[in-house]
């Protein structure tokens, strides 16, 4: 049996007055800050770990290659870092993050299926912090690379 695809469609939106800085700032600035659970920063900081032993170890086979010579270096990691963008492009849905809490529940569907739904596509966009996390790295290691390629002399004094 073929799975059924569902559009959530957008609740209407109650009347809001307008703040001059909502037109600047959007929906971000008319909102509170929402405060982290113990959870959460225990997760975020799991992150930021990964996101320096990985860059470190990048930029260490990256340094490494340049200096034994390794010429295809830097189409390597400009494709793998491509590849990785391209897999959390799909994974997260998109640039964006939207507010689920937002969407109206499709008449067909039950109510136990559409909070599972939303469960899913929530458990997707966590877990493409960690693909963002694998090709941030090789973007920021070629940017460095191409400012030491392009101003090192002028760094160098």
């Amino acid at each position: 049996m073929a799975k059924k695809k569902y559009k959530l469609k957008k609740a209407p939106e109650d009347e809001k007055e307008d703040l001059p800085s909502s037109q600047f700032i959007g929906k971000y600035g008319q909102s509170p800050r929402k405060e982290r659970t113990p959870e959460e920063i225990k997760e975020y900081r799991k992150l930021a770990l990964f996101l320096i032993g990985w860059t470190t170890f990048l930029a260490a086979v990256y340094m490494t290659c340049v200096a034994f010579e390794f010429r295809p270096v830097m189409p390597v990691y400009t494709i793998a870092g491509g590849a990785l963008f391209v897999v959390w492009l799909i994974y997260n849905g998109g640039f964006k993050k939207p507010d689920y809490t937002q969407y109206e529940k499709p008449d067909e569907m039950g109510y136990d299926e559409y909070c599972a739904l939303l469960d899913k596509l929530k458990e997707r966009q966590r877990k493409a912090k960690y693909f963002l996390a694998l090709f941030v790295p090789f973007f920021l290691i070629m940017l460095v690379d191409y400012v030491l390629i392009f101003w090192g002399d002028k760094f160098a004094g």
